[in-house]
């Protein structure tokens, strides 16, 4: 039920059953902002249902897309463990339903079942790891092999096959996925032109991507 790299689908039973019974289940609309940069409450957000944007607002007011999670995913952890002020805003695409966890009551389950909090560390690894990687591509590879790089990445985690491509599936902008890549808007545009232009990509106005090959996109990506 749970996806593989998430931490409900890392975690075993019953370790599993006691992260799914604490706190209160809380559902919660479309295109709601569950959790926002810069505020002082520590409550984490385990993900049953649905799929949340993380985005952060840069010193100019732009926002950028960090990050994707999904049914099985926490969110606010980082907030939880430290207690310092959250450092991303987390919203919802479509429907979501979380259960909504106090910081005493994780913690807690932390220390008493310690293959969780092992699960947990592995998961900040990952994610650490994967804005490593961003970081370096923003250095070494233009700008439409970035992207490539990021989308290769979110089919393979997030896509569906169909008949004739793989899609992306998640309601995200141009803008939005290159700017995981470190880019701003015009150079996403450029970015997705040359990945039009050399058939590995197609986007259409459901703000959503096909990917007609998805071999050729890793060819194109150098992965």
């Amino acid at each position: 039920m749970w996806q593989s790299t998430s931490l409900l689908g890392r975690v075993r039973e019953p370790a599993r059953a006691d992260l799914l019974a604490l706190g209160t289940r809380v559902p919660y609309g479309p295109d709601k902002e569950v959790i926002v940069q810069d505020a002082r409450d520590t409550h984490v957000l385990l993900l049953l249902s649905g799929m949340v944007k993380v985005q952060a607002v840069d010193e100019d007011g732009e926002r950028a897309l960090l990050d994707i999670r999904i049914a099985g995913d926490v969110v606010g952890e980082m907030a939880a463990l430290s207690g310092r002020p959250r450092s991303a805003t987390v919203r919802t695409c479509g429907d979501v339903v979380a259960r909504a966890i106090t910081r005493a009551d994780f913690q807690a389950l932390l220390l008493r079942r310690p293959e969780v909090a092992m699960e947990l560390v592995l998961v900040v690894g990952e994610r650490l790891r994967w804005s490593i990687d961003r970081r370096r591509d923003f250095l070494s590879c233009p700008a439409p092999v970035r992207v490539a790089r990021v989308l290769v990445e979110l089919v393979q985690t997030y896509g569906r096959q169909d008949k004739d491509a793989w899609r992306l599936g998640i309601p995200l902008t141009k803008v939005e996925l290159a700017s995981i890549a470190g880019m701003k808007p015009r150079t996403a545009e450029k970015a997705f032109s040359d990945l039009r232009h050399a058939g590995v990509v197609v986007s259409n106005l459901r703000r959503d991507v096909l990917v007609p090959d998805l071999r050729a996109l890793r060819r194109y990506a150098g992965s």
